[in-house]
């Protein structure tokens, strides 16, 4: 998926990696401190012998229990030891906080869905396939430059001839830069000309490594449009063109669609491309629902 949710920068990994070596150290203090208070002999015993089994996972994981920390030095060295010898707990820490936001993400997402359920499946400017007694409906985000979308619009074709049912919502959301504005801008000017031909436009563009105006023409003519209309469209609807490509840009923000492909099926929200498979789990799941 392009530009999928954000990844933990390598400053977050190094807030992680601090915080995790300072409590351990700091716990491993504390319980020094707590040892030489207690007057009771059996909670002595007990806090020594958790002060030793701490020692003793301090030394295991790197860390110097008798090492004084008395500058910024010293915990920086303190902090890039236990991660040398600790490396695994870092990477279990960012899997969990990814996993998180992932999660986080697809929660607001089912939310956001339900509000926004009439600029998703209903919007009269957006480009649809609804084949005659369609039941179902999926809403795809995509950017013509976007290899994992080319690779999703195949798994899409399969799954129109095998299941006459699905209706489609095409949502033109530029994210790779002014190449792919140009190209979603002429598509849907074709849409604009022949709602009919923007399925045929659409999928020779996804199965093509098309990347100019001029060559996105040819298409155009290739299916039966005159190049010089779409450019006179792409002239004469120019406000209105880039009106529906910020009203997507803005939705799929709403909804975290923060890359490419992104799809919703049903209530529910899917970022990146799926198998035919997974995807006809997920026709089916949503079926069951309505």
């Amino acid at each position: 998926m392009t530009k999928k949710i954000k990844k933990i920068s390598n400053k977050n990994l190094a807030i992680i990696a601090v915080a995790v070596a300072v409590i351990g150290f700091a716990s491993l203090i504390i319980a020094k401190t707590g040892s030489k208070s207690a007057d009771n002999s059996e909670d002595k015993a007990k806090e020594n012998s958790v002060e030793s089994m701490m020692e003793a996972k301090a030394v295991a994981s790197g860390i110097d229990p008798d090492k004084k920390i008395e500058n910024a030095k010293d915990v920086e060295e303190v902090v890039s030891k236990w991660v040398e010898n600790n490396p695994q707990f870092i990477i279990s820490a960012v899997m969990k906080m990814q996993k998180k936001a992932m999660e986080e993400q697809m929660k607001n997402a089912q939310a956001k869905i339900g509000e926004k359920k009439s600029e998703l499946f209903k919007d009269k400017n957006s480009p649809v396939f609804d084949p005659s007694g369609s039941n179902i409906t999926i809403v795809e985000f995509f950017d013509y430059s976007c290899g994992y979308c080319k690779k999703a619009n195949e798994v899409l074709s399969k799954l129109f001839a095998e299941d006459k049912k699905v209706k489609i919502v095409y949502k033109e959301y530029p994210v790779l830069g002014p190449n792919s504005e140009e190209l979603a801008r002429i598509a849907l000017a074709v849409n604009i000309i022949k709602p009919k031909l923007y399925k045929e436009f659409h999928d020779k563009l996804m199965s093509s490594k098309v990347s100019s105006k001029e060559e996105a023409l040819k298409i155009a003519e290739e299916i039966g449009l005159k190049a010089d209309k779409v450019t006179s469209v792409l002239d004469k609807e120019k406000e209105q063109i880039s009106s529906m490509i910020e009203a997507n840009r803005k939705l799929a923000s709403e909804i975290g669609a923060n890359g490419t492909p992104a799809f919703i099926i049903g209530d529910e929200f899917i970022p990146g491309m799926l198998d035919l498979e997974t995807l006809k789990g997920k026709i089916a799941q949503a079926r069951k629902k309505k």
